[in-house]
C-alpha cells in the first residue's frame, strides 16, 4: 500500500514538472536589441496569432501598431527616428496586456524589465439568467461596470486585489439587449459584449 502511494506520487510529481516545463517553454519571450547603432529590433516569441503590439509615447500618443499574424513577430526601427525619452510597448491577447516600459536614448533602447506590468483579462459568460465572471489569482483592485445600450450604468462593483475564483452576477431581471461590461484597473479598462434574451 505505501509503495503505490509513493509511485502514485512520484507520477503526479512527475506530470506536474512536465507541465511546467511546458508551460515555460511557451512563456512569451520579448527581446529588443541594438544593431550597429542604429537599428532596434524587436522579437516576440510565443504569442498566439492575432496579439496586438504597439508603442506609446509617454504622453499617450500612439507611434506604432501592428498585429502578429503567427507565433513569431518581429520588427526593426530606426533608432535616429525612434522618440528619445520613455516609451510604453504594450502587447494585447485575448487573455492578458503587459505594458513594457522602453527607456530610449541617442544610441540605445533598453527594456525596463523590473517595471513590466501584466494584466489578466477577466472572462464573462452568461447562461440562463446569470452571468459568470471568472477571476484569476493575484489580480489587483478594479471595477466591474456594466452599460446598457444607451451607455447608462446598470450595475457596478469594485472587486479586491486577490479575490480570485468565480463570482455570479443575476442578471434575469434586466432587460433584453446588448450590455458592455467594463473592467477597469490601474487606469486601464478592458471590455466584453453580452447579449441578454
Amino acid at each position: 500500500m505505501k509503495q503505490r502511494i509513493t509511485q502514485a506520487f512520484m507520477v503526479i510529481m512527475f506530470m506536474t514538472i512536465g507541465l511546467t516545463a511546458q508551460a515555460r517553454e511557451n512563456e512569451r519571450e520579448i527581446s529588443l536589441t541594438v544593431e550597429n547603432s542604429k537599428a532596434v529590433v524587436l522579437t516576440l516569441n510565443h504569442i498566439e496569432a492575432g496579439t496586438k503590439i504597439s508603442l506609446w509615447d509617454a504622453n499617450g500618443k500612439l507611434l506604432f501598431e501592428d498585429k502578429a499574424d503567427e507565433a513569431t513577430y518581429g520588427k526593426v526601427f530606426n533608432l535616429q527616428q525612434l522618440k528619445k525619452g520613455e516609451l510604453m510597448l504594450e502587447i494585447e491577447d485575448r487573455q492578458t496586456l503587459q505594458l513594457v516600459p522602453i527607456t530610449v536614448s541617442d544610441n540605445a533602447a533598453k527594456m525596463k524589465e523590473s517595471a513590466q506590468k501584466t494584466y489578466v483579462k477577466p472572462i464573462v459568460r452568461t447562461k440562463e439568467g446569470e452571468m459568470k465572471v471568472y477571476l484569476r489569482d493575484g489580480h489587483g483592485d478594479y471595477t466591474i461596470r456594466m452599460l446598457d445600450k444607451f451607455q447608462d450604468v446598470v450595475y457596478r462593483e469594485s472587486v479586491v486585489a486577490g479575490k480570485g475564483g468565480i463570482k455570479r452576477y443575476d442578471v434575469s431581471k434586466l432587460p433584453s439587449g446588448t450590455y458592455n461590461i467594463q473592467f477597469t484597473a490601474d487606469g486601464r479598462s478592458f471590455y466584453h459584449t453580452i447579449t441578454l434574451n
